[in-house]
């Protein structure tokens, strides 16, 4: 059984990304901002020792500029 590509960014969008169109690039980490998101969830604690799970705004930023540094080394095969 074949994996659904619909939940990946369009051939032409990741072409274009990796040729450092700008709206390109944005398209693709728009595509990948939830998932980004939820790895960069952290636990905080209040002054009761209540837990809550929230987005560490550094972490995800240097995420994200990591992908976009992959992006941009991404090489892709024409066959």
């Amino acid at each position: 059984m074949m994996k659904s590509t619909a939940k990946c960014p369009q051939y032409a969008v990741i072409a274009a990304a990796t040729d450092g169109n700008e709206m390109a690039i944005h398209k693709v980490l728009n595509h990948y901002d939830a998932y980004i998101s939820k790895a960069s969830l952290r636990p905080l604690f209040d002054e009761y020792g209540n837990i809550y799970l929230a987005v560490d705004m550094e972490l995800k930023g240097r995420i994200r500029t990591a992908l976009m540094k992959m992006i941009m080394k991404f090489e892709m095969e024409i066959v």
